[in-house]
């Protein structure tokens, strides 16, 4: 059983997903906005459909391959995860505040070592299992358990979590068989628009003009969100990145407090801390620069970057 090798170019992929988890929690924030408004299978039907309509002007050009692949059934595995994480996780809003349903999403870190040993056979090393212990740690502290958090809201997220574990193992194993970026995001688009479509045409509810803003900017964050990340994946490995998921939980506290008014307690600093610690200890501790600051060096710019 071998190790994972570490990525040659993972500060950068570090960087590019802390952007992308920034779209994402922007998204979130607006289907937030909309509890109790539309039908959650509504404002998953016009995510995917705008993000689609995003995503297509970026085949249009000579350089696209083409929309053919020889590993379907592994863009099937991701996409089919993908939506239905999403679709949990959006349901599990309406149960729970932001901050509480975001953590839950974000226990994806914890599945993605267990997936990608069953998938690939990688050995994975006790420092990404450290970084994951301490980020569970700060999960928790987040959460602080009660009974009453043993609901449907919680059980939906928890499961929005572990079908988000499956598609990040998914996006990686892409990437290894260098599947296009666009037709990767073109794919997973146009099947989360097909599934949710039945469904949302059954329970439409017309938006007015403002809610259409709001819809459509959910549709524009995440594919934002989209590209970003599967371009980091194409610098950094599942059991690397996954555990930056953690910052989006940082994110949510702090769009909680300054948009929607949820004040944070002394959980959700000490919390986001060992958060911040736990996503960042895996590069810092497989790395083990001579100093901080040559943890951040670029790499040598005669070296090419990864396709």
């Amino acid at each position: 059983m071998k190790h994972e090798i570490v990525p040659p170019y993972l500060g950068r992929g570090i960087a590019i997903s802390l952007v992308a988890y920034l779209f994402f929690v922007t998204a979130s924030s607006l289907v937030w906005s909309f509890r109790g408004t539309f039908p959650v299978v509504q404002i998953l039907f016009i995510q995917n459909v705008v993000s689609l309509f995003c995503i297509l002007p970026m085949t249009w050009n000579k350089n696209f391959p083409g929309f053919k692949t020889k590993v379907f059934h592994v863009h099937l595995i991701r996409d089919l995860s993908g939506v239905f994480s999403y679709y949990l996780y959006f349901v599990a809003i309406r149960f729970l505040d932001l901050v509480d349903a975001t953590i839950l999403n974000y226990t994806a870190p914890f599945f993605v070592p267990l997936f990608w040993w069953l998938w690939m056979k990688e050995k994975v090393g006790r420092n990404v299992w450290w970084s994951i212990v301490v980020g569970f740690i700060g999960v928790a502290i987040i959460l602080n358990p009660t009974k009453q958090i043993f609901q449907v809201g919680f059980i939906l997220g928890l499961f929005a979590g572990i079908l988000s574990g499956v598609a990040f193992c998914a996006i990686r194993i892409l990437n290894i068989h260098k599947e296009p970026t666009r037709r990767v995001l073109v794919y997973y688009f146009s099947i989360g628009s097909l599934l949710s479509f039945p469904f949302a045409l059954v329970y439409w509810v017309p938006p007015s003009p403002e809610q259409w803003l709001k819809a459509i900017g959910i549709g524009v964050a995440t594919a934002c969100g989209q590209i970003l990340l599967t371009i980091a994946y194409r610098y950094g490995t599942a059991s690397y990145l996954s555990p930056l998921g953690y910052a989006t939980i940082v994110y949510a506290g702090f769009i909680s407090y300054f948009l929607f008014d949820v004040p944070l307690d002394w959980r959700a600093f000490l919390g986001a801390a060992l958060i911040i610690l736990g996503g960042t200890a895996t590069y810092l501790l497989k790395k083990r620069p001579q100093s901080i600051a040559e943890t951040f060096q670029s790499p040598d710019p005669k070296e090419k970057p990864p396709l």
